[in-house]
């Protein structure tokens, strides 16, 4: 994809903007989804790179070249539907705002981030958070349906989502984060919200250490299963390291991650799963050093796999674990860091890994088969 405002361009570099690249890929059921805040659009392309389908902001981007003036229909809900009858192509115009991640269910509904007009942000006083963020429901048409807040169709911003899932029930978990963890709000297919669950750092499982060792817990990650109603928590741990003769702290060490299931229903956490720490030697002169890191926790498949990702020299390192633990796989993915000034990387509910990487000239979407390796292992 090359760089520019045409419908099948993309833009990643806003010089007008400050801040991180909020561009981001889904990969759902062989279409690619991008949706792209520096031109404000959200495109929609087969896994042969034709482009099916945009929603953009006719502010920020010029009409699609396939579309006929004639051709345009204005609807209720005041997004102007320009889809020619003649053309499989579709363009909608809805003026995203700050447009953030997006997920994607099987009947191709769209669910995106986006950011109110700050004369609508709200304060939460007890979790000291700004309220501003909104969930976007795009059908698969290009017709805008409605937005969701915390009580579902219509209801008070989110705090700022970090993540949202779709689950094989097409259901939608949204991964917002507040001052003191996070809170997971879970809707039905509809929008009617099932479950809020918040879930604090202090409550976090702790592991074991003797009296002269302080203990530090990071929360990496969470993500709901696709077919159960459970949340995956990736936990890292790291203890202080003692300097033997001064006998004061001298630094910090990695101990261990666990991935712990959390039950929304009961809010039990189950047996942890051990995740195995990514080993990385060092070599000065004639000594060689071997550093423990953790992995970066991707997701967790339908058929229970979770997948994890670190980089390296040459790329990333993929390691799958089975739900037991019982069967780890390792593979590598070859990029060249050097020529890559941003990356976004996703997993599909059935092993799918996908990349949108950029570089100088332009962007690719790339993706790598896990899902076949995983069924030979099964079988």
């Amino acid at each position: 994809m090359s760089y520019g405002s045409y419908e099948d361009e993309i833009r990643l570099f806003n010089l007008n903007k400050t801040g991180d690249i909020d561009t981001s890929l889904v990969m759902q059921d062989g279409f690619f989804y991008i949706a792209n805040d520096e031109s404000k659009k959200i495109m929609q392309l087969t896994s042969y790179g034709d482009l099916v389908g945009v929603i953009y902001n006719k502010d920020t981007n010029p009409v699609p070249s396939f579309v006929d003036a004639s051709a345009f229909e204005t609807i209720p809900s005041g997004v102007n539907l320009v889809e020619k009858e003649t053309s499989t192509q579709m363009a909608v115009e809805y003026s995203f705002n700050d447009l953030g991640k997006i997920a994607v269910d099987r009947n191709k509904k769209v669910y995106a981030v986006d950011v109110l007009p700050q004369e609508r942000f709200e304060v939460d006083g007890t979790n000291g958070v700004i309220l501003r963020e909104v969930v976007l429901r795009i059908n698969a048409d290009g017709t805008f349906d409605d937005y969701l807040g915390q009580q579902g169709a219509g209801g008070t911003p989110f705090p700022y989502i970090k993540n949202l899932y779709t689950t094989k029930n097409n259901e939608l978990v949204i991964i917002s984060m507040v001052t003191n963890g996070y809170i997971v709000y879970w809707y039905s297919e509809t929008g009617m919200l099932l479950y809020t669950i918040p879930i604090s750092l202090d409550a976090v499982p702790k592991i074991a250490t003797d009296e002269t060792t302080e203990l530090f817990v990071s929360l990496h990650k969470i993500v709901p299963s696709y077919d159960q109603q459970l949340l995956y928590l990736k936990v890292d741990y790291h203890v202080s390291e003692i300097d033997a003769s001064s006998k004061v702290q001298s630094g910090i060490a990695f101990e261990r991650s666990l991935l712990y299931p959390l039950d929304i229903q009961t809010g039990m956490y189950g047996e942890p799963l051990v995740i195995p720490a990514y080993e990385e030697v060092v070599t000065d002169g004639y000594s060689k050093n071997t550093y423990l890191i953790s992995y970066e926790f991707m997701g967790v498949t339908q058929s229970g796999w979770f997948f994890f990702t670190i980089a390296d020299e040459k790329g990333y390192s993929i390691m799958v674990v089975q739900p037991n633990g019982q069967k780890i796989l390792r593979r590598h993915l070859d990029v060249n860091h050097e020529e890559v000034l941003y990356q976004n990387f996703n997993l599909s509910y059935n092993g799918i890994i996908s990349a949108l990487l950029a570089n100088e000239k332009e962007v690719e979407v790339v993706w790598w088969r896990t899902d076949s390796v995983i069924d030979n292992l099964i079988q």
